[in-house]
């Protein structure tokens, strides 16, 4: 705290007037960090395409700002940009027909996935803060990896290394729209089967 009050010009006395710990301001860098997220480009009541342009819009915050993901987020109440993406979630998601504690859960899978999903590509974004290219990032990733081949406690994960290639591999981002539509496939199923006429 005394660091951050030298650097902004202020007491260590008066951050501690707005932030009283430093949980508080990690929350606050964080939620600020955030930003709101985009409103939605439709009206429609197409409840799959705005959370699955939601889940787009926040990868793609999390990889812009790939720091965020190295703060904690542990003070309570949070911010209003944390609020706001909590909104924009839960107001299509709202529109399924789902109860309220069903609407909580699939918030939870959804943005569970978004922020578990976009790991590899905030490594990547944190890489090129660092001046790594691409490339030298992918290979030694691929390094990394490589070493279960051969190595008997690995034996299904070196399977899957070492099929064949069935055509051209997925980006990163068409990676994760191919989890993101099943996992969505997962949650219309879900509601089909609980707002189904008796």
């Amino acid at each position: 705290m005394h660091a951050v009050a030298a650097r902004v010009g202020v007491t260590t006395m008066a951050l501690y007037r707005y932030f009283p710990n430093k949980e508080a301001l990690f929350d606050a860098l964080v939620d600020a960090g955030m930003g709101l997220p985009p409103r939605p480009t439709t009206e429609s009541g197409d409840w799959r395409a705005q959370v699955a342009a939601w889940a787009h819009a926040k990868r793609a915050m999390l990889c812009a700002r790939p720091w965020l993901a190295e703060l904690p987020f542990v003070a309570a109440p949070h911010g209003p940009n944390w609020l706001a993406w909590l909104e924009a979630l839960a107001d299509p998601l709202s529109r399924t027909g789902l109860s309220a504690a069903d609407v909580g859960q699939m918030i939870s899978v959804v943005d569970g996935y978004t922020r578990g999903a976009s790991d590899t590509s905030i490594a990547l974004a944190r890489a090129r803060g660092r001046g790594v290219s691409e490339e030298e990032w992918a290979a030694a990733v691929g390094a990394d990896l490589g070493r279960a081949i051969g190595d008997p406690r690995f034996p299904a994960f070196a399977a899957i290394l070492t099929a064949p290639s069935e055509g051209d591999a997925r980006t990163m981002e068409e990676s994760f729209d191919f989890g993101l539509q099943r996992v969505l496939d997962g949650v219309e199923h879900y509601v089909a089967a609980v707002t189904a006429p008796a």
